[in-house]
């Protein structure tokens, strides 16, 4: 196994430093509360299982992208790598959404979200994005494909045209 970080194209560099991004905000700020001089925050890792698995798997699209292209196979049936990878970034992302929508919000304190988990979702965002791209330029089937016997795709048929008046 060997790994060149300029074998990366653009995208995947994308997807991998969304995941690192991830992973660091994670030990960062991500909800709290400042009365007066006191203030006090939780980072990503105890703010509860949404924002700490969210991470994990964004990380984890980033590692999955980077051992698929040192060589390193999966044999996972009916699901192409690329497929793999954005799907991954894309549970962690609805994941860490969950949580910033869940945090409990006071009016009239400084207690809320901080900018830990704003972080989280703009690397989440970013990672999410370049997979899905990269699946979609990748050609690979997708398991919402159906395969044809002569090795085909076949996609849903097309909506009638709407004549003209």
């Amino acid at each position: 196994m060997r790994f060149d970080w300029k074998s990366l194209s653009t995208l995947d560099r994308a997807v991998v430093g969304g995941a690192g991004v991830a992973f660091i905000a994670a030990f960062l700020p991500w909800y709290g509360a400042t009365v007066g001089p006191f203030s006090v925050s939780v980072s990503g890792w105890s703010a509860g299982f949404t924002a700490w698995a969210g991470s994990l798997l964004l990380t984890a699209a980033g590692v999955l992208l980077v051992l698929r292209r040192s060589g390193v196979s999966f044999a996972l049936p009916n699901i192409a790598p690329t497929v793999l990878v954005a799907g991954v970034a894309a549970l962690g992302l609805l994941l860490v959404v969950i949580r910033w929508i869940s945090f409990p919000r006071y009016h009239g304190a400084d207690v809320g979200a901080r900018y830990g988990i704003y972080l989280a979702l703009i690397a989440g965002i970013v990672a999410v994005a370049a997979a899905v791209k990269e699946m979609r330029a990748s050609g690979e089937p997708t398991p919402w494909t159906q395969a044809q016997p002569g090795g085909g795709t076949e996609m849903p048929p097309e909506a009638p045209a709407i004549p003209d008046e």
